[in-house]
């Protein structure tokens, strides 16, 4: 019976939950074998057995984040890699240093320098075939100006982690009206993170706006729905319902601006943002 390998397939979006966990179980029977060495006073053995323990569990860790790195790729629909490092390949080179010492130094007689060196191609060879390589054609991976893939993920997942805030924030508010245009803005808000995912030639420009933006946008929602447990306080509801008319208005034009290729005036409508918030003191 013969069974066909194929190569870890970079642009198909993989199961995360799993992929990758192997790793992390195959270098436990190190940890007795560390201790055990130490017991009989082979101090050699022991140090190279840690080594190999700690270097595939580096592994591991390694090949998981490039898998991890090329969903979100996938799933961002951006067209490069999502990063400079090629994860997968230094896992792999970890890996096959951790079998290399283990078997020539921690297994006392057993390998050769020879036999030793193939164990470390075996698993080189097998973290290719299973896991493959980072695919070189596919780096950089610069998004934007100034910014790369693996930025512009970490930006856009910090930016939909404050769109649920405020989405939870805006449950507990009671008042319908502010409910419904907490609503609208994460809507546009999300309008805006797929705008960037489409064409992130602008990602490094509207950086600054998801975070000041979304984040004075949270900080405000979360501060109102706190202070609003309470009795009903108009002065504190003017103040927020102002401040949520700016950032409807900031947001649309920076849509305005995103599809024109142009944030000429964004930085000046965000610091009379950041300074709206403060003063109005709602947050």
């Amino acid at each position: 019976m013969s069974t066909s390998v194929r190569p870890y397939d970079p642009d198909a979006k993989q199961p995360i939950v799993w992929r990758g966990w192997l790793l992390y179980l195959l270098p436990l029977p190190l940890l007795p074998a560390t201790f055990l060495a130490l017991a009989s006073g082979n101090v050699g053995a022991a140090l190279a057995r840690a080594a190999g323990f700690v270097l595939i569990m580096g592994a591991a860790s390694f090949i998981r984040k490039g898998i991890k790195i090329d969903n979100e790729a996938v799933r961002r629909n951006l067209r490069r890699r999502a990063s400079t490092v090629r994860y997968r390949f230094v896992g792999a080179i970890m890996a096959s240093v951790g079998t290399f010492l283990v078997a020539w130094i921690g297994i006392v007689g057993s390998h050769g320098l020879i036999s030793s060196i193939l164990f470390a191609l075996a698993v080189l060879g097998g973290c290719y075939l299973y896991y493959d390589f980072d695919d070189p054609a596919r780096l950089p991976g610069v998004a934007g100006v100034g910014i790369t893939n693996e930025e512009l993920i970490e930006l856009l997942d910090e930016a939909e982690g404050r769109i649920q805030r405020i989405e939870a924030d805006a449950r507990r508010i009671n008042n319908t009206e502010f409910r419904d245009r907490l609503r609208r803005i994460a809507v546009e808000a999300r309008e805006i993170l797929r705008t960037i995912e489409q064409d992130p030639v602008d990602a490094r420009r509207a950086r600054k706006f998801l975070k000041v933006y979304l984040d004075g946008a949270q900080q405000v929602t979360e501060g109102y729905a706190r202070a609003h447990r309470g009795e009903k306080d108009p002065a504190l509801e003017d103040n927020f319902r102002r401040v949520l008319g700016t950032i409807e208005t900031v947001i649309g034009e920076q849509q305005k601006k995103l599809a024109e290729n142009n944030s000429t005036d964004l930085d000046v409508k965000i610091e009379v943002l950041q300074m709206q918030l403060e003063q109005e003191g709602v947050v």
